[in-house]
């Protein structure tokens, strides 16, 4: 428990630091750009995102569960990542291809004012941030975390750098902020490399067996992610399609200063991961829902924090054309507090070989968000976009609660209710803190 706690407390120290540089990136470009161009920005990022998501097959999932199992050694892992990412990669930069010889799309884009060159620029990366994320998932299975952490913190300062020279500086706009994005990804993948390469050597080949069953293992995970990762993105989606990138920019606004809450259950899950995959079930039964009573605890605090704060902070850092944000991401704040602690289950489910109750959950959350976005979006704009997904992550979290319930045997007060030993062991730990000062 003990390690668990530093290792989380460090990852959280660095999420911090992530946090810093992602947020300074955001209020120069949303500055910079004003609501529209950000919306343009958003969706350039967006589309290729939601590429990935349909594309990576959970692979990367995967390579975390049978390293930190053992069941297969790391070279294997490795090389067939690199060679399948690769492959991948260039199959769905065709994909996108295809894509654009769909009137629909190419609407879109033409409505929204998406550069076709700009995005062109993002969807080259794909096969890089394949190749990225294999390369972290390898050493968070490794338990590496430290080193996990320092590619994402590399990463954010770097591309808070490329924004300052090439938007406050250079002044180049748009093009200056995805210019940003994609070295930001370059040299990320190229740290990753350099500390991968201290675990076991690169090379290019495939492991029959270890492909096999990432893709059993991978296919449940990658569904889960998938729907997972339309419930938080599809939105922004449909607000393009039904309203304009105005609309896009405040509400990703929204959304990105709402996310912020997820440092905390984004740090512990980073850990829980790795290591519930080498626990016994009955260890598991017990260590998980004392962290996620302290991840929930922790939330509140800090969602009730940005409640408080909400409007001052936006009129200040984003200035006065971005208010409208305010109300959705106050609706979104209960959102964000469920999709956490659903993120805490969903990652012990996961480590014990059952990602399928996360797919089911995000499935049902999925439904009830595109249904709920049809018909709010067009009555109330970016606010009923807000309240989509504030009721779409809540059905998703209860049905996972429900299943982590049942497979652990563990009342709803273990999972959420702070007990008298949880509040000894902050005393603890500001006890130690405070001799390392000494």
């Amino acid at each position: 428990m003990q390690n668990f706690v530093k290792q989380s407390f460090f990852t959280f120290l660095t999420q911090i630091a992530v946090f810093l540089a992602g947020f300074f990136s955001l209020v120069i470009i949303s500055r910079i750009l004003g609501p529209e161009g950000r919306g343009v920005y958003s969706l350039i990022i967006l589309i290729p995102g939601m590429i990935m998501a349909f594309g990576n097959l959970g692979l990367g999932s995967g390579n975390v569960y049978f390293i930190g199992s053992k069941k297969y050694k790391v070279q294997d892992v490795l090389s067939s990542s690199l060679v399948f990412s690769l492959i991948l990669g260039i199959l769905l930069i065709l994909a996108f291809w295809g894509l654009l010889q769909i009137d629909f799309f190419q609407k879109i884009i033409e409505a929204n004012k998406i550069p076709q060159f700009y995005l062109w620029l993002v969807v080259f990366t794909i096969p890089l941030t394949l190749i990225l994320g294999f390369f972290q998932s390898i050493l968070m299975g490794r338990g590496q975390i430290g080193n996990y952490n320092k590619i994402n913190l590399f990463r954010e300062l770097f591309q808070l750098l490329i924004i300052i020279i090439f938007l406050l500086v250079l002044k180049t706009g748009l093009l200056g902020a995805v210019l940003s994005h994609i070295l930001a990804v370059i040299l990320a993948v190229l740290a990753a490399t350099f500390l991968v390469r201290n675990i076991t050597k690169i090379r290019f080949a495939f492991h029959k067996g270890f492909l096999k069953d990432s893709f059993v293992y991978g296919g449940k995970v990658y569904l889960a992610n998938m729907i997972s990762f339309l419930n938080y993105r599809l939105d922004i989606f449909l607000i393009a399609f039904f309203l304009n990138p105005l609309a896009v920019g405040l509400y990703s606004v929204s959304v990105a200063i709402a996310e912020r809450l997820f440092i905390i259950p984004g740090a512990i899950t980073t850990v829980l991961y790795p290591k519930i995959s080498s626990m016994e079930n009955s260890e598991a039964n017990t260590f998980t829902p004392k962290i996620a009573r302290h991840t929930f605890f922790i939330m509140i605090l800090g969602a009730l924090l940005l409640l408080i704060l909400a409007q001052p902070f936006i009129k200040l850092f984003f200035g006065p054309s971005f208010l409208p944000s305010v109300l959705p991401l106050i609706i979104l704040i209960p959102a964000i507090i469920a999709f956490g602690i659903g993120g805490v289950l969903a990652a012990d489910l996961a480590g014990r070989g059952k990602p399928e109750f996360a797919l089911f959950g995000s499935l049902i959350g999925l439904i009830f968000n595109v249904f709920l976005n049809i018909i709010f979006i067009p009555k109330w704009g970016i606010v009923g976009a807000a309240f989509a997904s504030t009721v779409a992550y809540t059905i998703d979290t209860l049905i996972v609660l429900f299943a982590f319930l049942v497979i652990s045997r563990k009342s709803l007060g273990d999972v959420l209710l702070m007990k008298r030993g949880d509040f000894q062991d902050y005393q603890r730990l500001f006890s130690r803190l405070k001799e390392k000062r000494l």
